[in-house]
C-alpha cells in the first residue's frame, strides 16, 4: 500500500468556496478558453490601437465573455449527455427486466 500516493492526491486539491475545482465539470476548459480568448483579443487590440488601457479592458471583457459563454455551452452539453445516458440506462433496465420475465415464463412452461 502506497501512502505517499494518497497524500499527493489530497495535496493537489484546489479548493474554491469549499469545492474541489478539479472535480467541477467544464471548469478547466472554460477557464483556459477564456484566458486564450482574452489574451488574443487584448493583443490584437493593442496591435491595432497601441492604447494599453483599451487593450486591457478589451482583454478582460473578452475573457469574462468567453468564460461565461463557453461555461454555458459546455454545461448544456454535459446535462444533455447525462440525461441521454440516464435514458439509455432506463431502457436497458426495462429490456433486461423484460427478458428475465420472458425467460422465467419459458422455464415455467417446460
Amino acid at each position: 500500500m502506497d501512502i505517499g500516493n494518497v497524500e499527493d492526491d489530497q495535496s493537489k486539491a484546489v479548493m474554491l468556496f469549499g469545492r474541489d475545482i478539479r472535480k467541477i465539470p467544464c471548469f478547466k476548459q472554460s477557464m483556459l478558453s477564456g484566458i486564450y480568448g482574452g489574451l488574443a483579443a487584448g493583443l490584437a487590440t493593442f496591435l491595432f490601437t497601441s492604447r494599453v488601457k483599451l487593450s486591457t479592458n478589451v482583454a478582460l471583457g473578452s475573457y469574462m465573455g468567453v468564460v461565461v459563454v463557453y461555461w454555458c455551452y459546455c454545461r448544456y452539453n454535459y446535462v444533455v449527455q447525462k440525461h441521454a445516458l440516464q435514458d439509455l440506462q432506463n431502457v436497458l433496465q426495462r429490456t433486461s427486466i423484460g427478458s428475465t420475465e420472458e425467460i422465467k415464463e419459458v422455464a415455467q412452461k417446460r
